[in-house]
């Protein structure tokens, strides 16, 4: 592989390892598809390199502070589902990703009797300026399922009410067309096998007691 070719790669891997969403063998087999069109790619050196940034990762886990921000948010998003407010994690790569994930997610929800109010979400595209140290802010979309504007405004103050109780210092101006913002973000997370999309909304929301916290960090 050419220098520049191994340096878009491990560029790629270094973002991929800190937002902490897939498995080494995900990662790897990723990694591997993106490059498979190039003449001179080297699997194994794209696998080496995955392994080895993971395993420096799980290292500099070892100092970090507990709670981490993402267990905080997981905690905000969990609770905010609890409200009847579809939270969903890394929610594709854009926009248009994140809304028709959050609108099948309504919907499976409906299809068990269960009445949606409203969606949050960030996706790709917001965790690159999450880990990007000279930005730090986690974008979050919302929406209601109504789409009305004061369904919306609502929506977005439960959001905030939610993040703020947390522990996190957000900034949202309390209109539709802005997202609700996430300041000062130490975005840390490892690979786990937690489904963090649709799949955890729908378990948390049919549960027996759903009053019962889905999750306890601390």
């Amino acid at each position: 592989m050419s220098d520049e070719l191994k340096e878009e790669a491990l560029s790629q891997i270094e973002m991929d390892v800190l937002f902490g969403f897939e498995s080494k063998e995900e990662l790897s087999d990723g990694i591997c598809d993106m490059f498979c069109d190039e003449e001179d790619v080297d699997e194994e050196w794209l696998r080496q390199v995955v392994a080895q940034k993971i395993g420096e990762h799980k290292i500099d886990s070892l100092t970090w502070p507990q709670p981490t921000d993402f267990e905080k948010l997981v905690k905000a998003f969990d609770a905010l589902i609890l409200q009847k407010i579809v939270c969903l994690h890394k929610a594709g790569n854009t926009k248009q990703n994140a809304i028709s994930d959050c609108e099948e997610t309504v919907e499976k929800l409906s299809e068990a009797g269960i009445k949606a109010t409203g969606y949050c979400f960030y996706h790709a595209q917001d965790l690159e300026r999450a880990v990007d140290p000279e930005i730090q802010s986690l974008f979050l979309g919302f929406d209601s399922v109504s789409q009305n504007d004061d369904h919306t405004i609502k929506v977005g103050r439960t959001i905030v009410q939610i993040l703020q109780e947390s522990g996190f210092e957000v900034v949202w101006n309390g209109t539709v067309e802005k997202r609700i913002e996430i300041k000062n973000m130490i975005w840390q997370k490892l690979p786990d096998e937690q489904n963090w999309g649709m799949e955890r909304v729908i378990e948390i929301l049919t549960k027996p007691d759903k009053k019962k916290p889905f999750w306890k960090f601390w």
